[in-house]
C-alpha cells in the first residue's frame, strides 16, 4: 500500500512539473526568433506579407515607422490609427498597410501587408523598410539567408 501511494505521489509530481517546462521552451524559441524577418510573396495575386518580432516598445516602433514613412515624399499616407498602431499608405502603385502589435512590454511585432505589382523592387522596399525601423529603435533584425 505504501509503495502504491509513494508511486502515485511521484507520478503526480512529475506530471505537474512538465507543464512548467513547456512555457520556458516557448519563451526560448520566441527569443531565438527575435529579429528574424519572415517574408511571403504571392506572385500570382500580387500580395506580400512580411513580419518580424523585435525587442522594443510597440509605441516607439510605431512612432519610428510613422516618421520614416512620412519623411519620404513618394509615400502617400491614406490613414493612421494610433490606437491600434496601424498605418496605410501608397508607394509607387503599391497599397501598403503596417501594423505594430504589442506582445509584451518589451516585445513588439511589425506586420506589413502590400498589394500591387509585387516586383523585386517592391519586395526590397518593404523588407528594407522593416530593417530601417529595426535600426531606428535599436533592434537587430535580419533575413533568413543572412
Amino acid at each position: 500500500m505504501f509503495m502504491k501511494t509513494r508511486g502515485l505521489f511521484i507520478g503526480l509530481s512529475i506530471l505537474l512539473l512538465f507543464p512548467s517546462v513547456a512555457p520556458g521552451q516557448a519563451v526560448f524559441l520566441a527569443r531565438k526568433a527575435l529579429g528574424l524577418i519572415s517574408h511571403i510573396a504571392d506572385q500570382v495575386q500580387g500580395h506580400e506579407t512580411a513580419s518580424v518580432l523585435l525587442e522594443a516598445n510597440a509605441n516607439k516602433v510605431f512612432a519610428a515607422a510613422e516618421r520614416i514613412i512620412s519623411e519620404k515624399p513618394e509615400n502617400q499616407i491614406i490613414s493612421i490609427d494610433e490606437a491600434s498602431r496601424t498605418l496605410s499608405f501608397k508607394h509607387s502603385g503599391l497599397a501598403i498597410t503596417l501594423k505594430v502589435a504589442r506582445l509584451q512590454d518589451d516585445v513588439a511585432q511589425i506586420l506589413v501587408v502590400s498589394s500591387g505589382k509585387n516586383t523585386s523592387q517592391d519586395t526590397d522596399y518593404v523588407v528594407n523598410g522593416i530593417l530601417r525601423v529595426c535600426k531606428e529603435v535599436g533592434a537587430h533584425c535580419w533575413l533568413p539567408n543572412e
